[in-house]
């Protein structure tokens, strides 16, 4: 008749002899989807700026190529990543403890 609630049979372990641990119902709040839905967004903006602010290179050149694709297109954009990948590798063959101090590094890092 009634509905079992989980935690109702915690009531019956309750005891009032010292010897026995005395069990809690924890709290249930019903929390409405638009406060959940503004916490979890909250959240997600400020994990956006924490990574910018912490990463602002590895945001950057993304962000770039982004800007670059919408605004001349995705050929040119594969174009400059292609030139910057070639002169990158073509610099490393060429000299390559100056690749390795001045970019290598911080690539693997």
């Amino acid at each position: 008749m009634f509905k079992r609630l989980p935690g109702d049979e915690a009531r019956s372990l309750v005891s009032t002899k010292p010897d026995t641990a005395v069990v809690f119902r924890p709290a249930v709040l019903k929390t409405p989807a638009v406060v959940t839905l503004l916490i979890y967004g909250w959240r997600v903006l400020a994990g956006l700026v924490r990574a910018i602010w912490r990463h602002p290179v590895a945001i950057a050149v993304p962000a770039a190529l982004g800007v670059i694709w919408t605004r001349y297109g995705w050929p040119f954009a594969a174009s400059v990543l292609g030139a910057v990948v070639l002169a990158l590798v073509s610099w490393a063959f060429a000299d390559r403890d100056s690749f390795a101090r001045l970019v290598g590094w911080r690539l693997l890092a």
